[in-house]
């Protein structure tokens, strides 16, 4: 039997008794070759003796002739029987150990997704017979991509590891804990008498999780939210307890993170309610039923519209006109924040384009901003348009550079190159708005209206308002002022060099046929002030 043969069999079967294989073969062919012979021997000797085979005399004399090759055929049977136990054995081993590595996740070692649901189903089964109860954990850790991004995949699979140690510290023994892929673990608690048990295992979970992790020589912060399931209270059923597990840990998110939940009823009602708001925003979005509202933003000088900020509003059926703070979230989270950023940049883009010389500002998602096709996208929409990209303003914030700045930075300055403006929005909320300001190329900065709405003219927020508007005019950028309200917030910033003025002292937001009539009227005023100062 060519050795080739049986290497290729090793690998393809597992680990197994080579030698005793190799042995089960030879012993194998060694006993075709002596019963061949012993065939032979008693055929000949059946011919030359013209006896009957079944005749006692026969069979005696032919067993004395031949006693040495029927005895080394019963030894190489027996051979061949011990090394395909020896065999069957090591295949039953080799399975065994599959099955173990099969079931384990390969980083952490803990139980995988499928093993941990045949651990479910055997605590559900054990809860119906008999008054056990138990409780199941939902667990997704709070800023890993974040640090996983940061640091590089290598610390995050050092990160996987440490946490798994730390909390294993805070289980007992019969309780199983496992990682269902990436981020995600999940955990049975066993033998629960009753809901505080549980609410005390998931505090002990947070607290371990509060303090940092040493990878590297870097200090890692991350989190961690729970949702909880209880069995028999709320389902016997794997499936169901996982679901309703996964409800409560979406609410834990909802809710702030690092924190636990427990699943209630009415968060079942929720999520179809929020699912049936998902399906009605796509559709209001495939079917262009959404609106965009203009702000206009004048200039500081002549009060003259210089550039309307497109807003985003939805006429819904029941619940009436919403504003973008109402949808974007809903949009962001299920993943229709590209598809509704795109509508919006291209419907503002062809609106503007009746417009000339007003420039047209869109609010950008970071998840959007963060597209690889971003660029392209928006290029192509002003060919589409036709409208100059020197008209088109997009604002960022800082939550948009800040997951990924090396992109974000990238991707500015393709914009640029396009001739696409750039605008730092809510300028003065963050803590790193200065080294954004030296590292990318913004054209304007938005000082935020939270430092106008409780204003006092010679306060602490007159002084940061005047110190933005001093930066931003040494830096050569546009400095705009949004959520003014009154003439004197107005009048101050005049004062102090403010370049452009946003709220609703100068317009509420408008549809874009209101905005061409605002426009039509100061292009007759101007005509009018024009035909004066000639006359004159």
């Amino acid at each position: 039997m060519p050795s080739g043969f049986l290497t290729k069999l090793k690998v393809t079967i597992g680990e197994l008794d080579l030698p005793a294989l190799q042995l089960w073969v030879l012993a194998n062919f060694v006993t075709l070759m002596l019963m061949l012979i012993l065939g032979i021997r008693l055929g000949v000797q059946l011919l030359t003796t013209h006896a009957s085979f079944f005749s006692l005399a026969f069979l005696t004399a032919a067993f004395a002739a031949n006693v040495w090759l029927i005895l080394g055929i019963v030894v190489v049977r027996f051979v061949m029987g011990w090394m395909a136990y020896r065999v069957l054995d090591g295949l039953r081993s080799s399975e065994a150990r599959a099955r173990k590595v099969a079931g384990r996740d390969v980083l952490s070692g803990l139980p995988n997704r499928f093993l941990f649901n045949e651990l479910v189903d055997a605590e559900a089964a054990r809860c119906k017979r008999g008054r056990h109860q138990f409780a199941l954990f939902y667990l997704d850790l709070d800023h890993f991509k974040q640090a996983n991004d940061t640091f590089g995949h290598d610390v995050g699979d050092k990160l996987i590891v440490a946490v798994t140690r730390r909390l294993a510290q805070v289980l007992r023994a019969c309780d199983h804990f496992a990682r269902l892929g990436g981020d995600e673990f999940a955990l049975i608690q066993a033998d629960v008498t009753e809901p505080r048990d549980c609410a005390r295992l998931a505090q002990r979970i947070l607290d371990a999780m509060s303090m940092p992790f040493e990878i590297r020589g870097q200090q890692i912060f991350i989190g961690v939210s729970i949702g909880i399931s209880l069995c028999p209270q709320n389902a016997t059923d794997r499936q169901e307890l996982m679901r309703l597990a996964d409800l409560a840990l979406y609410r834990s998110k909802q809710a702030g993170r690092n924190r636990f939940a427990f699943f209630e009823a009415k968060m079942g009602e929720e999520l179809r309610l929020r699912q049936s708001a998902e399906d009605e925003l796509r559709a209001a979005i495939e079917n262009n039923e959404l609106e965009l509202f203009y702000q206009p933003i004048v200039g500081a000088t002549d009060g003259k519209i210089v550039c309307v900020e497109a807003l985003a509003r939805w006429q819904h059926k029941t619940y009436g006109l919403l504003s973008a703070d109402s949808f974007i979230p809903l949009a962001e989270e299920r993943g229709l924040i590209v598809l509704l950023g795109e509508w919006a940049l291209r419907r503002a883009c062809a609106d503007a384009s009746h417009w000339p010389g007003v420039k047209v500002a869109i609010n950008v998602s970071p998840i959007q901003f963060r597209q690889k096709d971003f660029v392209a996208s928006v290029n192509r929409i002003l060919a589409e348009t036709g409208i100059e990209a020197q008209r088109v303003e997009l604002e960022l914030t800082e939550g948009v550079i800040i997951a990924d700045a090396d992109l974000a930075e990238h991707s500015m300055i393709d914009l640029r190159a396009l001739g696409v403006h750039m605008v730092l929005d809510d300028f003065g909320t963050g803590y790193s708005s200065l080294i954004y300001l030296r590292r990318f190329a913004f054209d304007k900065i938005k000082i935020d209206r939270s430092f106008l709405e409780s204003m006092e003219f010679s306060g602490e927020s007159a002084i940061i308002v005047r110190s933005i508007v001093d930066l931003g005019r040494s830096l050569g950028l546009v400095v705009t002022a949004e959520g003014i309200e009154t003439e004197e917030q107005a009048r101050f910033l005049r004062s102090i060099g403010c370049d452009e003025l946003q709220g609703f002292l100068f317009a509420r937001p408008m549809t874009a046929a209101e905005i061409g009539l605002r426009l039509a009227d100061e292009a007759a005023q101007n005509l009018r002030l024009s035909s004066t100062r000639s006359v004159a």
